[in-house]
């Protein structure tokens, strides 16, 4: 494992907990290809690694994380349905590594928490808000998709609809925790704090009982069609995003003329 990272940072403390820090600030840390290719590198390197216990991930500046980097998407230009497919499964290996980690990992979230930033939060085993985050899937807003459909398995079916229909990315951390999206919500600019105290409560506990009390719930999952359902939505996501469509079209014609924040500010608009 590299001691340096362009969009990462990693450190891990005395009692086994490996904590990933999202570093692109200025951007509100959306997820690149570099940064998928760094967390994977530190999650080979650590996760079976027998002194570590648990995986905290969090984001630096203001924000968890806005989500899938939509500039590196549209630099890549028009893409085949075969380079579309090829995307599409990075992005759900790399959200879906959260949950299949064999260690149990936290999410600690504050600020914008959207997209694949979402994602990436919910497929953690335990999310920890601070009331000032935002959390949102826009995707249906701009014609896009949603890469790894965790949401659903985490909360009612109505209010997974309601968020994922209508686009909605003005979920408060109040409502995220009524509605079971998170685990539970504390103060503003507490949420790594919390996180670390989750964290050490379970590096307190057998290693061997948690490891394989976490596999036996995922199973459970799986044998309510979870990783087939989740497949499935890859596939959707690939039609959506090879398809086209007026709203599509339009965003992507601001962004390239105008500029990704007008293009969001058309989308919001609407």
């Amino acid at each position: 494992m590299a001691s340096d990272y362009e969009t990462i940072r990693v450190e891990v403390s005395d009692e086994g907990i490996a904590h990933i820090i999202l570093n692109r600030p200025r951007v509100l840390n959306a997820i690149n290809s570099v940064m998928m290719r760094e967390v994977n590198e530190v999650m080979d390197a650590l996760e079976r690694a027998p002194d570590i216990r648990c995986f905290i991930v969090s984001g630096e500046g203001r924000a968890f994380s806005a989500g899938f980097d939509l500039k590196e998407s549209a630099a890549a230009g028009e893409r085949s349905v075969q380079d579309w497919r090829r995307v599409l499964e990075a992005d759900f290996d790399f959200v879906i590594r959260f949950w299949d980690c064999p260690k149990p990992t936290i999410s600690a979230i504050h600020g914008h928490c959207i997209g694949g930033g979402l994602e990436l939060a919910v497929a953690c085993d335990i999310a920890i808000a601070g009331e000032d985050a935002i959390f949102g899937e826009p995707e249906v807003r701009f014609g896009s998709g949603i890469v790894a459909m965790v949401l659903p398995w985490m909360v009612a079916p109505k209010h997974a609809k309601d968020i994922l229909l209508t686009g909605n990315d003005q979920i408060t951390a109040t409502r995220a925790a009524e509605i079971g999206l998170v685990t539970e919500t504390v103060w503003e600019g507490h949420h790594v704090e919390r996180a670390f105290e989750k964290a050490l409560e379970i590096a307190a506990a057998a290693p061997l009982s948690v490891e394989l009390t976490k596999r036996a719930i995922n199973r459970s999952f799986d044998m309510r069609g979870m990783r087939n359902a989740l497949l499935a939505a890859v596939e959707t996501d690939l039609v959506i995003e090879t398809s086209g469509g007026a709203e599509r079209a339009e965003f992507n014609r601001i962004r390239k003329e105008e500029g990704l924040k007008a293009a969001i500010a058309w989308r919001n608009s609407r």
